[in-house]
């Protein structure tokens, strides 16, 4: 890789890593922060241009196949579930978008310690960072007015944190039958 290519990508990489940060901060620091008014908010932006999150769900359900018709009583259920029982539903989504987000910071972690570090220490470096970017959310929230902040959550957070080592992990041993046969790397020689 050209150097000028790769001082990119690494300035790149750090870019992620600070938006992501400072996202995290600035929705931590939001006191009562609740997911329904947000997705409220969503509807609303996607329902200018006559689309609506049901209608998004409805049309996925429809494409399913025949065998899967089940899926679409699921989800129909899961649906008045959800209406009937809004703040049960506010926990689960709040609970998944924060192992979303650290579950893309770790992996955004990854990208930026890829390029300073042989792969294994990026790894690690980046499971590092992120268990300590959680950390540190929940002790920041731990301060916000409205918002809590725990152990529990700590161990959310650390749930997506997990997840994008695990994803890493598969993807290093997938990759690594590629630069392991010689009939690949013969060029290089």
């Amino acid at each position: 890789m050209k150097p000028v290519m790769k001082k990119k990508l690494q300035r790149n990489a750090i870019i992620l890593v600070l938006v992501l940060l400072v996202l995290t901060y600035y929705l931590s620091s939001i006191p009562y922060l609740r997911v329904l008014p947000v997705l409220s908010q969503i509807n609303d932006l996607l329902m200018l241009i006559d689309l609506r999150i049901t209608d998004l769900a409805r049309a996925v359900v429809n494409r399913l196949p025949s065998q899967l018709d089940s899926v679409g009583t699921l989800s129909g259920d899961f649906y008045n579930y959800a209406r009937q029982n809004p703040l049960i539903m506010e926990f689960l989504l709040r609970k998944l978008a924060h192992v979303v987000l650290f579950f893309i910071i770790t992996l955004a972690f990854f990208i930026f310690w890829r390029h300073h570090l042989k792969p294994l220490q990026a790894v690690f470096a980046s499971f590092f960072c992120g268990t300590l970017s959680a950390i540190l959310d929940e002790i920041h929230q731990y301060y916000v007015v409205g918002r809590s902040g725990n152990i529990i959550d700590v161990l959310i957070n650390m749930a997506g944190v997990m997840q994008a080592v695990f994803l890493i992990a598969i993807a290093f041993l997938l990759v690594k039958p590629v630069y392991d046969n010689p009939l690949i790397n013969r060029n290089k020689t």
